[in-house]
């Protein structure tokens, strides 16, 4: 019984396994000859975010908002630890103000002091005039030793109000002097107060319109979130417009160079109900650059508008990208999963021969080029 039961389904395996087989017949036609490369879905609208400039190579996260968090324009979407910048700004605060008290405090004072000096300036000049006309009479209304005298002290009080004079010029300049001091390192303690505010503003992000919100991630791949520590160049939070979406993806040099804007591509997004959409590329990098530090590949980046949008299309999806870079005239094709493998020689099942080994060319929209071992008109086989 078990033996029957056995003999009957082996029978219907090979009844199932005959029926699904599937058959092609070689046609020689111009085939096109694609490239495929592996793409994101992203928005063409997306405003980056990165640590803010600081004293220090890195900087914790204090706040920061959820991935996929839609956000109005002007609200906080992440936060630094700013406590050793919010230290220096009180620090300077009371700098500044202990400086303007003594700016206030030498003001008070010279303005005494010149108001002295006007006081002594005027009693010197007053008692030179005073000997000038003392000693301006008629030499013979004195005595010699007398007269000589009235001469002398004209001289002697015209020496002191020159003095004097100079001495109040000099002291002007020196208050002057010692003003401009105290006003420069006025402006030089505002100027270093505004900066350190314009940092500690500067670790509150806030967005620059509506959007949804994406979160940055650390070299391990994982999100980031409140604690963690960043450096300068990393994005940590980015706001993006979901409804303007388009595929990023990454292309050989050597095909990116017979890529033009407006060319069509097909693309396959697995993640979104599976299926193929159209769309065209817009935009095709002049950088040539490799394609990841552990990749030798030489790429280009190139930039696909969708045909049709869906609402199942999210920022971050995987995309498979087919780009038509040349076509072959005259080829025989076969697709990709008709060809077995034999001891790593490609080859196809022809009907009536068997396994046949084939030289492969280029890709074709999901088939193989053949370039010898088919003839047209042959018929292949495959499950």
């Amino acid at each position: 019984m078990m033996r029957r039961l056995s003999i009957g389904v082996l029978i219907s395996v090979i009844a199932t396994s005959a029926w699904s087989a599937q058959q092609l017949t070689m046609v020689a036609e111009d085939r096109p000859i694609t490239v495929t490369a592996t793409g994101i879905v992203a928005a063409r609208d997306a405003s980056r975010f990165g640590p803010p400039p600081n004293r220090n190579w890195q900087i914790a996260i204090t706040k920061i908002a959820r991935e996929g968090q839609r956000v109005k324009q002007g609200d906080v979407i992440a936060e630094f630890d700013g406590s050793a910048t919010d230290d220096r700004v009180k620090q300077k605060q009371a700098e500044l103000a202990a400086k303007q008290s003594e700016l206030e405090s030498v003001l008070e004072t010279q303005a005494r002091e010149a108001e002295e000096d006007k006081v002594a300036l005027a009693e010197a000049e007053s008692e030179a005039r005073k000997a000038a006309r003392k000693a301006n009479v008629d030499v013979t209304v004195y005595a010699g030793l007398e007269y000589r005298k009235l001469i002398e002290e004209k001289r002697v009080s015209a020496e002191l109000a020159d003095y004097e004079r100079r001495r109040v010029a000099l002291a002007a300049d020196v208050r002057a002097l010692t003003l401009a001091e105290l006003r420069a390192d006025v402006r030089r303690l505002e100027s270093e107060l505004t900066a350190a505010k314009t940092e500690l503003a500067s670790f509150t992000i806030r967005s620059p319109r509506d959007g949804l919100v994406l979160v940055g991630t650390m070299r391990d791949g994982s999100k980031l979130d409140v604690s963690d520590t960043v450096n300068p160049g990393m994005t940590v939070v980015e706001v993006i417009d979901d409804n303007d979406l388009i595929v990023q993806a990454d292309v050989p040099e050597f095909a990116a160079a017979k890529l033009a804007v407006g060319q069509q591509a097909i693309v396959s997004l697995d993640a979104a109900g599976g299926g193929d959409v159209t769309g065209k590329v817009v935009s095709v990098a002049s950088i040539v650059r490799r394609q990841s530090r552990f990749s030798q590949a030489v790429v280009r980046g190139i930039e696909i508008e969708l045909d049709e949008t869906s609402d199942a299309l999210r920022p971050g999806m995987s995309a498979k990208v087919t780009l038509v870079v040349d076509t072959q005239a005259d080829a025989l094709a076969v697709p990709e999963e008709a060809i077995a493998y034999r001891e790593g020689v490609p080859g196809v099942i022809i009907a009536g021969r068997g396994w046949t080994p084939i030289k492969l060319g280029k890709a074709s929209a999901g088939q193989r080029i053949v370039q010898n071992g088919l003839e047209a008109g042959e018929e292949i086989e495959w499950q």
